[in-house]
């Protein structure tokens, strides 16, 4: 392994460790929603919780909908602005090293790795 390998191997290891970070931060801070959410409205079902924690991070519009997830994004958005905040940085985070990780991998290819 050359010292141009290593240096495209490390950078890509990094990449993919920091994708894994925002994958992980995303589904512990919905778990997390979702779990408040079941914890507050009883009898919800599974479904239920994790469309209203998809509305309550997606904003919008999605908080003004009718029906029982309506009103968990609602509550979700108001109690729990942090962890929705942290659920949106993790999307930027996840979309952003999967493109730098295809650009380490390409890099890596056009600069004379691969053989």
């Amino acid at each position: 392994m050359t010292q141009h390998d290593l240096l495209y191997f490390v950078a890509g290891l990094f990449m993919v460790f920091a994708f894994g970070l925002c994958v992980q931060m995303r589904m512990l801070a919905g778990v997390a929603l979702k779990r408040a959410a079941k914890a507050k409205f009883d009898g919800l079902d599974e479904r239920s919780a994790r469309i209203g924690v998809v509305q309550a991070v997606n904003g919008g519009t999605a908080l003004e909908t009718a029906g029982i997830e309506g009103e968990v994004a609602q509550h979700l958005a108001g109690e729990y602005p942090q962890a929705i905040s942290h659920i949106r940085f993790a999307r930027k985070g996840t979309m952003l090293f999967a493109v730098l990780l295809i650009a380490v991998i390409a890099a890596w290819r056009f600069t004379g790795g691969a053989g």
